[in-house]
């Protein structure tokens, strides 16, 4: 329970009752939430420390470029319900963790589909993984980005905090190796605060312990940041 506190950033008595909420909502005996990646994910990451998941993604030597995104996406079945619930992670696995969260709704298994479809349409397909892996790259990310100095903020912390629970407690360290090259690697979004995340990386790790890459100079005005620097 701590770790998964830590984890998703509540307390141990947050995490009870949003498990309590949870079980109230999904039922009893639903087992292991299915889960999906997009296809060429395994290139963004380090999978020394886990060879086992190395073959799980059949998409990688097509991919045609590495970028530092991943898309998660999990349902948790029911045994009252023929809807399963549903949510989605985009994790940026270089620097920030998690960049944004679709928060759990109930889907049926049409619905899903076409919504999986969907959620995946920036990638280069997806393909489906075993829960502890879905952990191990959602969690795992999280915790890189916040011993970096990087927590989500406001109401994506929110959404996060609820679609954490679909899966479950995660392995505490994750085997999964994060950042690039060894380094955390910063490259801003549209929604990204480059001049903050620079500076949060330079008091963490220090001017030589990371790289970056400014992809939009300006940001624009008048839309919410999803994350933020620990301060």
């Amino acid at each position: 329970m701590k770790t998964i506190a830590r984890a998703v950033g509540m307390s141990a008595g947050d995490v009870v009752g949003v498990l309590n909420d949870a079980a109230a909502v999904l039922g009893p005996g639903r087992g292991e939430p299915r889960c999906w990646v997009n296809a060429g994910w395994s290139r963004s990451v380090d999978l020394g420390g886990a060879p086992r998941w190395a073959g799980l993604d059949p998409g990688a030597a097509d991919a045609e470029e590495v970028r530092g995104l991943v898309a998660v996406l999990v349902a948790a079945d029911s045994a009252r319900s023929t809807k399963a619930q549903v949510a989605g992670f985009l994790l940026d696995v270089w620097c920030l963790g998690v960049k944004n969260v679709h928060a759990p709704e109930p889907m049926s298994e049409s619905r899903l589909a076409g919504h999986r479809g969907l959620y995946f349409s920036a990638f280069e397909g997806h393909v489906q993984i075993p829960a502890d892996l879905a952990r191990a790259l959602v969690f795992g990310a999280s915790a890189y980005a916040g011993d970096l100095g990087f927590e989500p903020e406001g109401e994506l912390a929110e959404e996060f905090k609820d679609a954490a629970v679909l899966l479950g407690e995660p392995v505490d360290p994750s085997p999964i190796g994060f950042g690039r090259d060894g380094k955390p690697f910063f490259v801003n979004g549209p929604y990204d605060d480059p001049e903050a995340v620079v500076r949060t990386l330079r008091r963490t790790v220090g001017d030589d312990g990371f790289h970056f890459e400014i992809a939009f100079p300006e940001q624009p005005s008048g839309r919410r940041r999803l994350f933020g620097p620990r301060r």
